[in-house]
């Protein structure tokens, strides 16, 4: 039987249509989300970073500890973090943790105490913290007596006096000082941070 290709034209064109649309379909129908098989793995991901287990939601903090000041591993008193906030907002275990028990307080002059810790001392202006002094747990060397105070273990080269080193606005303080064992003069016995001078600012 003679056909004309002309006469099969359409009909081919109608088939290889039908054909990609039910290609189409299949690959609607048959996703594997759909059937369980695979799914997405970024948004499996996703869900695993926020729900799985050792993370956190972010968007639930904990009652009451949102943004909860929590002293770094190693550090002996945080004068980065003391010098310079208002004493009220030290949390009570925070000031136990690193200052001790309050020994005695004094009023100076104008808008000034001067309070004695028995791990610390600290002075305040109008209710800020603006200098703390401690004695090291023990003589230390420079990088170490930075280091268990919340510096870096370098602050660069500072002003070599008889008694004292200083940096004058080191890592956002006004003045950092270690004073020099009388033992070794190589070691230093105490930590004195400034966030300000008063007379600074008077």
């Amino acid at each position: 039987m003679n056909v004309d290709r002309g006469e099969l034209r359409p009909i081919l064109h109608a088939l290889v249509a039908l054909c990609i649309a039910s290609v189409a379909t299949s690959s609607l129908v048959g996703c594997p989300r759909d059937k369980g098989e695979l799914g997405s793995l970024i948004e499996d991901a996703d869900a695993r970073a926020v729900v799985g287990p050792g993370s956190r939601d972010l968007a639930a903090p904990v009652a009451g500890k949102a943004n909860r000041y929590v002293k770094r591993e190693g550090l002996h008193i945080d004068m980065v973090y003391l010098a310079g906030r208002a004493l009220d907002e030290v949390e009570p275990e925070d000031v136990a943790d690193q200052l001790g028990v309050e020994i005695s307080r004094e009023e100076l002059r104008d808008t000034e105490v001067h309070i004695v810790f028995d791990k610390a001392e600290i002075w305040v202006q109008d209710g800020t913290i603006y200098r703390v002094r401690s004695q090291l747990a023990h003589l230390m060397d420079i990088p170490t007596a930075l280091g268990v105070s919340g510096f870096p273990l370098s602050l660069g080269t500072p002003i070599d006096g008889a008694r004292v080193l200083r940096w004058n606005r080191a890592w956002g303080t006004r003045r950092i000082e270690l004073t020099r064992s009388e033992e070794d003069r190589r070691l230093y016995s105490h930590i004195d941070v400034w966030d300000f001078l008063p007379r600074e600012r008077r």
